[in-house]
């Protein structure tokens, strides 16, 4: 009889929060059980059972502003020109649009054969700035909420479920929505993210402008007079930080990084309300809101010029601006400075509006890192209310005093029915329910106390779901006022008793993909549908049937903090379980309950990466930054560096950022372990498992290859001489390839193609019935070729995965199953077959259009039955226009001298019908 080995995931989160002294650790307890066939096995119970408290010194101490910090500096030095020291922005633009047009063009250009589906997690939440609730909907059911890296998402029904509305194949980095109070039908939405977008990698994330729909949000169109112009950074609309809708007369506010602009509906035209010097800028940050009677206030942060900074108001937004606040006026109005400045105007009240900004304090300092004033415009007098925001007793770093992570997470908002009732959210979201009368705010969510960094949720009393820390949003239900919406890094939740003792959340991400996946990880046993992955501020989540779940979308914490790397083990029957958190910190899970195996005294980059073995589970190596440490008995591995747990082989010249394995049965003879870096060399080291010293790798960077980031290693699943490699960083070569890796001197080839404007960070090669697929995955999308020497990489599953930062692969070479996991849209699983070979995917789909680029005359040749001769073509620019149509002569040219120089699509249509579609460029 054989044995099988389950997981049985509870409802409700087992978080593991990891940031300071005194953090309370939960893990997965286990028992045996026995099934029908009275086989015993280890039954899995992500339930929330306390290891009690544990002090690790102030010297170990990791405190959110660190964490922020070091997240962003991971995130920059993955994009970072090593050349320049700066993120080339008009390569990151080009990047851009060349993805966007790859994934308008026809399917005939995908690898055929291959199925995407998704792996959720379909009822977790991802980082979530913006959400409405439709004010046509007199339920109040129907919600739009915006994911960042995700895009924007419908519900009609409370948020049982979700329906993604923005397609997947456009660039969507949500931050602000608003609906038009004079037509209920029309909605718009704002891109581009100034602070903290983990997916741009350290760097502002710019949008595509502003997008409209005019059927209450059911599809969506780009505004025209918001594209920005390529390739260059010129447009205020590359960063829409704010946008909202004059009550009267529909006219479109949107405040950006570097001013305020109105779009007159009357002339159609944008006007510019105030600017600063027309640069683009993540310092530059604006908001704006309007009161019910139509007055229009603006706010503008301290990297502005030219005296902008502080708030300003207008009648009705059509000039007459005055300034009303700034630098030291009214008295300690920002006297050190602000930072990011919140505005709220109250539906209760015309008379009076908040402004809640980041005054450059630290809350590590034991300072609150944020001012509230109050202004009357009837007197045209401010109220200092600083000395109300939240100061609670025994606060750790970035969760107390009221901690805004540089502006990062900062909201204020008040009830519908009365405005003396604030709730404000920077790490943690809290109420006073008399701003004039009560002493001070409130926590009512975010994290559950101020000692550690427990999520609202798992502390006695609290009851209901989970809430999450770092918030973004809120929303009043117009039917009820006590009912109230969050938006923060862990999605959208709501409270149905905002006025209850203890305030209690429910989750509603339901089909919500919105997740942050750093990596992912894949069950190695054939046929299994486990999977686990490290996300952003959102831990390890895992799920699969065969752990116990109901389906293959829905997933269960099972660590919390900045998920990192994360693995599925087979090395034992109870199924080990390796997650990681920020900076270094990793954990089996099994057997002998949750137990850390941290290498002693090692020390990691904030983003923690290890390497499971993918096809020999006893092996794991460990990233001590440049030190790398290797185990060959992971089930059993302790934090212990001896010869029986960890040993320590060493350094390298720099920090590892990537490791691959020969694939298959270990052997000695023939197995290696490849390694990254992050200056950009490539390490062999032979005999992994028994050899004792990094001292015996060979360096076998690519000659000429750049100083960037290694991100991604993959080996050929039954051919260990060729080894594929991605660079994340600009400016230099991203995708390499060998066929003899094993070579004292192997022999690269830059295979990066058609994507040489791309940031690659993460690769894998398949094989399936004799035939090999090349994967990589970039910072838009993910590409295939069926030979990249040859073949360019053509964009897979647009309408799915998107245009999402592809930042790991993870492929099990025993059922040919691939693992996605994308930094915004969850994961995908493919399951890859055989394939048509190079030669017959050429001569069943492609058009090849000649010279390209061209300077007069572009060509058109085929192969197969296409036939070209007497067929219809379209030329049509970047910008959707057609510019040039006909009907091909024999020779099946097209004289092209007059186009101005850019991208162009060719499609054609034959006399069978058949249509296909091409792309050149016009120098």
């Amino acid at each position: 009889m054989k044995t099988t080995t389950t997981r049985n995931f509870l409802k409700g989160f087992a978080f593991f929060a990891l940031a300071a002294v005194g953090a309370v650790f939960y893990f997965s307890s286990e028992e045996a059980v026995t099934t029908n066939d009275n086989q015993q096995v280890v039954q899995k119970d992500l339930s929330k059972k306390s290891l009690g408290e544990k002090g690790d010194g102030e010297d170990k101490i990791m405190t959110r502003a660190r964490f922020v910090e070091e997240r962003l500096q991971h995130e920059f030095n993955m994009q970072v020109n090593p050349e320049t020291g700066v993120i080339p922005m008009d390569i990151k633009e080009r990047e851009s649009m060349t993805a966007y047009l790859d994934a308008q063009e026809v399917n005939s250009f995908r690898i055929p054969g291959i199925a995407y589906a998704t792996r959720g997690p379909s009822n977790l939440g991802g980082r979530t700035r913006s959400l409405v609730i439709d004010a046509a909907d007199g339920t109040g059911q129907t919600i739009i909420a915006g994911g960042v890296s995700s895009g924007v998402f419908r519900t009609t029904n409370g948020g049982t479920s979700w329906t993604k509305v923005s397609n997947n194949n456009e660039i969507h980095n949500v931050t602000t929505i608003a609906q038009d109070p004079t037509n209920t039908n029309i909605w718009y939405y704002g891109t581009g993210e100034s602070l903290g977008n983990s997916a741009s990698l350290g760097s502002f994330f710019l949008g595509q402008g502003i997008w409209q729909s005019t059927n209450g949000g059911v599809t969506w169109a780009q505004l025209p007079s918001t594209n920005s112009s390529f390739p260059d950074f010129n447009s205020f609309f590359d960063l829409v930080q704010k946008i909202v809708i004059h009550p009267t007369t529909g006219d479109i506010f949107a405040g950006t990084g570097g001013g305020l602009l109105r779009f007159d509906q009357g002339t159609s035209t944008w006007i510019t309300e105030r600017i600063d010097g027309g640069n683009i800028s993540t310092g530059r940050l604006t908001d704006v809101v309007i009161t019910p009677t139509g007055r229009v206030y603006a706010s503008f942060s301290q990297a502005f010029g030219s005296g902008l900074p502080g708030v300003w108001t207008s009648a009705n937004g059509e000039g007459g601006w005055t300034q009303i606040a700034t630098n030291g006026t009214p008295t300690a109005w920002a006297q050190s400075g602000t930072g990011r400045v919140v505005l709220e105007a109250p539906e209760a009240n015309s008379d009076i509006i908040y402004a809640l900004y980041d005054n450059s304090g630290s809350s590590g300092a034991g300072q609150i890192e944020a001012d509230l004033w109050r202004y009357t415009l009837s007197t045209d007098t401010w109220s200092d209310l600083s000395s109300k925001l939240p100061d609670e007793t025994g606060g750790s770093t970035g969760n107390d005093p009221f901690a805004i992570q540089g502006g990062y997470d900062l909201v204020i908002d008040t009830k519908p029915d009365n405005a003396n009732y604030v709730v404000i959210g920077g790490t943690n979201a809290y109420r006073i329910t008399n701003v004039i009368t009560r002493p001070t705010f409130e926590r009512i969510g975010g994290y559950g106390s101020t000692s550690g960094y427990p999520l609202w949720g798992q502390q006695g009393g609290q009851g209901g779901d989970n809430h999450h820390p770092d918030v973004h949003a809120f929303a009043f239900d117009p039917t009820n006022s006590s009912i109230m919406y969050s938006g923060t890094d862990g999605g959208v939740h709501r409270t149905d008793d905002l006025e209850a003792a203890t305030v209690q959340w429910v989750n509603i991400n339901n089909e919500y993909q919105t997740y942050q996946y750093y990596h992912v990880g894949i069950d190695p046993q054939s046929g299994s549908d486990g999977v686990i992955g490290g996300a952003q501020d959102n831990g390890t989540t895992a799920g699969g049937t065969t752990f116990g779940l109901a389906n293959t979308t829905v997933m269960n914490s099972v660590l919390g903090g900045d998920g990192a790397a994360s693995e599925i083990s087979r090395d034992d029957a109870c199924v080990p379980f390796f997650s990681s958190v920020q900076f270094g910190r990793t954990f089996r899970d099994c057997p002998g309950g949750f137990t850390e195996i941290t290498p002693a005294g090692s020390t990691s980059q904030f983003v923690t990466y290890f390497h499971l073995d993918p096809d020999n589970n006893n092996a794991l190596y460990y990233a001590g930054t440049n030190r790398l440490y290797r185990t060959t008995n992971s089930t059993a591995v302790t934090t212990a560096v001896n010869p029986s747990n960890w040993r320590n082989m060493g350094t390298f010249s720099q920090n590892i950022a990537s490791m691959a394995t020969t694939r298959g049965t270990y052997n000695a003879a023939s197995s290696n372990l490849f390694i990254g870096g992050t200056g950009g060399a490539i390490f062999r080291l032979a005999d992994p498992q028994n050899t004792a010293s990094t001292t015996s790798a060979d360096n076998i960077t690519p000659p000429g290859a750049g100083a960037g980031v290694v991100a991604g290693l993959a080996v050929h699943p039954t051919n260990g001489d060729i080894l594929m490699a991605a660079y994340a960083n600009y400016g230099i070569i991203n995708i390499w390839l060998t066929t003899n890796a094993t070579a004292a001197t192997p022999t690269w080839t830059n295979v990066e193609r058609n994507l040489a404007d791309f940031s690659a960070r993460s690769v894998a090669i398949t094989e399936s019935g004799g035939q090999t697929l090349y994967y990589v995955g970039t910072a838009r999308g993910l590409y295939a070729s069926t030979d990249p020497a040859t073949t360019d990489w053509t964009i897979q599953a647009p309408s799915q995965i998107g245009l999402a930062v592809i930042s790991s692969l993870r492929y099990r070479a025993v059922d040919s199953t691939l693992l996605i996991g994308t930094h915004g849209n969850g994961m995908f699983e493919a399951d890859v077959p055989s394939v048509l070979s190079s030669q017959e995917f050429l001569e069943r789909n492609q058009v090849v259009a000649y010279p390209n680029p061209t300077t007069t005359d572009i060509r058109l040749t085929s192969a197969g039955d296409i036939q070209l001769e007497d067929a219809r073509y379209t030329i049509i620019n970047v910008s959707g226009q057609t510019v040039k149509s006909g009907q091909f002569d024999q020779d099946a040219s097209i004289f092209v001298g007059d186009l101005s120089s850019g991208i162009y699509f060719l499609r054609m249509r034959n006399a069978d019908n058949r249509e296909f579609t091409t792309k050149f460029v016009k120098r």
